[in-house]
C-alpha cells in the first residue's frame, strides 16, 4: 500500500484535470496513490483519465452513480484510500513537486495531525496572479472560528481521522466544518509557509461568489453549534479576515 492516498473529486474537470494528474506525477516523494472520485460528469472527464489509469497502476478511477457533491466524493476517496495519510488536491488545482515530501518531513518533525502549507493564486488559464494566501505556523479551533486559513488542496492529514470526521453539507464549505471538528476533537494542525499549492480562481467556485461564501460560512457557524453572540463575533472577524485576505 501506498503510503499517501490523494483524493481527487471532479465534476466536468475536463479543463483542468490532466494538470492536476500531472502536478501529482512530478512529487518528488513518489510513495503514493492517486484516486479520482468523478461525480457523475456530463463532460469527457472519464475520456481524458483513461490512459493514465493504463500507465500507471498508481492511479484509480471511479464513476458514482449520480451527482452527490464535492463532501460525498471526497468521502469515498478516503474510503477507498489504502494509505497512512490522505492528501486532498481539487482537479483545478497545483501542487508544487516538493509539496508532499515537505509536508510529511513536518508530520515527522512535530506531533501534528494535519498540515496545511500557504497556496499562490491562478487564473483560468493557469497563469500566476499577485495574490498570495499566508497561512499560520500553527491553528486551533478558537483561531479558525475566525477565518479558514486551511485550503483544501494543501491538506496532508492522518487517513484515521478522515474516517473518524467525514466531510459533511456541500451546501456549505464542507472541508471548514471538517477541520474545525478535528480541531475541536483536540488534533493538531501546523502550517507550513512555502506556497507550495496553485489554488485556481474560478469564475464559478464556491469561494468567488463573496456573499454566497459569506452565507455558507454562516452556515458553517450554525452547524457546529457556535452561539448566536460568539457566531456574530466570528462571522465580523471572518469579514475582515477574508478582505484583508483578498485585498489586503
Amino acid at each position: 500500500m501506498a503510503l499517501v492516498s490523494v483524493v481527487m473529486p471532479a465534476y466536468n474537470s475536463s479543463r483542468y484535470i490532466l494538470k492536476s494528474v500531472e502536478t501529482v506525477l512530478a512529487q518528488k516523494f513518489t510513495d503514493w496513490e492517486l484516486i479520482i472520485i468523478d461525480d457523475h460528469s456530463s463532460d469527457d472527464t472519464s475520456a481524458l483519465v483513461q490512459p493514465y489509469l493504463e500507465k500507471h497502476p498508481n492511479i484509480r478511477y471511479f464513476l458514482l452513480e449520480k451527482n452527490s457533491g464535492v463532501a460525498v466524493a471526497r468521502n469515498e476517496g478516503v474510503k477507498r484510500a489504502g494509505g497512512k495519510y490522505i492528501a486532498f488536491l481539487d482537479s483545478d488545482d497545483l501542487w508544487h513537486p516538493e509539496k508532499l515530501e515537505a509536508q510529511l518531513t513536518h508530520l515527522e518533525q512535530t506531533d501534528a495531525d494535519l498540515v496545511y502549507t500557504a497556496a499562490r493564486c491562478i487564473d483560468d488559464q493557469g497563469k500566476m496572479l499577485d495574490k498570495y494566501f499566508k497561512v499560520p505556523s500553527k491553528v486551533d479551533y478558537s483561531a479558525l472560528l475566525l477565518g479558514n486559513d486551511i485550503i483544501c488542496s494543501s491538506v496532508l492529514v492522518k487517513a484515521e481521522l478522515m474516517r473518524r470526521f467525514p466531510m459533511q453539507r456541500s451546501d456549505l464549505h464542507e472541508d471548514y466544518i471538517c477541520w474545525l471538528s478535528l480541531l475541536k476533537a483536540g488534533c493538531k494542525a501546523f502550517g507550513l509557509q512555502e506556497p507550495l499549492v496553485f489554488y485556481r480562481l474560478t469564475a464559478n467556485s464556491k469561494s468567488r461568489s463573496k456573499l454566497k461564501s459569506a452565507k455558507m460560512t454562516y452556515g458553517v457557524y450554525k452547524y457546529m453549534g457556535v452561539p448566536f453572540i460568539k457566531r456574530m463575533i466570528c462571522f465580523a472577524a471572518y469579514a475582515l479576515h477574508g478582505f484583508r485576505r483578498y485585498f489586503g
